[in-house]
């Protein structure tokens, strides 16, 4: 049994979710711990409980190690008893914990953040709590943005890769997509859903909608877009992923999100949030637009072709 102080939160608390990943859980919290001003937030962890035996050692060894958690200004820890899956978890984990608190910091265990991470988050959710803007997103797909006079820069697409949001933009949210038959088929709101962050974005929905993927993240991309809410993203990035090994069960094997990240973002250079700009549009759609070939694929799915 783990004992633990009460999660009130200085500024906003962080949020980690986990699974059965020992290893990568224990890089995460310990890149965390080396944030700036770590000792000032509270961490919440919501740890999914095993799918199966084949999980369950790993999943004890995870809860091990957040047994052992110190270092932060409270520790609040929330075990499943029941296998949620990732976005069951993260829906009902963010929730909750928007019943006591206005904004968060969202962080899955395969999530390595730089020392700036969180004072960069803390400065853009205050930064931009007024404005219009959907959430803050840490990761960047970006390498170089030359010549451009802003730290942050606006995508009309979700990050998931370390993240922040408010309450009143997450009760905004349509989790059962209830105007999915309306948007199946206008052609011209899924052309316009795709130019804002990638032509992948629309194909993701529907494979929601027929149950081959379960993912929180593009639902909760197309309220943003519904809302005509951009995301903001850092110029440069600061978190990194190290779960495209293989080890997820929602990534395969992987180099290309791979980039350079830093450890200060320039909160007096934050971009206004009426900012898109096309060029840095078209750089950021390259990371993530399908090829020809897959979309022909998935083109033929949706007819029924499989």
């Amino acid at each position: 049994m783990c004992n633990f102080a009460s999660n009130k939160a200085f500024p906003m608390p962080i949020l980690l979710f986990t699974y059965n990943r020992p290893h990568h859980t224990k890089r995460t919290i310990d890149a965390l711990l080396r944030s700036s001003n770590v000792a000032d937030y509270s961490l919440i962890v919501y740890s999914d409980a095993a799918k199966d035996e084949s999980d369950a050692n790993n999943v004890s060894a995870v809860r091990d190690i957040l047994c052992q958690i110190v270092g932060f200004k409270s520790v609040k820890i929330v075990l499943r008893e029941k296998n949620m899956g990732l976005a069951h978890n993260i829906i009902s984990g963010v929730t909750e914990t928007f019943q006591t608190y206005k904004d968060v910091i969202v962080l899955e265990d395969d999530i390595v953040v730089s020392p700036g991470f969180l004072s960069y988050m803390n400065d853009a959710l205050a930064f931009y709590k007024d404005k219009k803007v959907w959430s803050i997103g840490a990761y960047s797909p970006i390498d170089t943005l030359n010549q451009y006079p802003y730290s942050t820069y606006t995508i009309m697409r979700n990050c998931s890769w370390g993240w922040g949001t408010w309450r009143d933009r997450w009760e905004k949210v349509d989790w059962d997509v209830s105007d999915f038959q309306s948007f199946n088929n206008d052609r011209r709101i899924q052309r316009a859903f795709n130019l804002g962050g990638g032509n992948d974005l629309s194909p993701m929905l529907k494979r929601w909608h027929r149950g081959e993927i379960h993912s929180w993240s593009i639902r909760f991309c197309y309220a943003g877009f519904k809302n005509h809410m951009p995301t903001v993203y850092p110029a440069s990035s600061l978190v990194s992923n190290n779960g495209a090994d293989g080890s997820g069960s929602n990534m395969r094997p992987s180099h290309r999100y791979n980039v350079k990240t830093t450890d200060f973002i320039d909160s007096k250079l934050f971009c206004p949030d009426t900012n898109p700009v096309t060029t840095i549009t078209l750089l950021f759609r390259r990371r993530y637009d399908l090829s020809i070939i897959r979309r022909i694929i998935n083109l033929l799915k949706g007819l029924g072709w499989n």
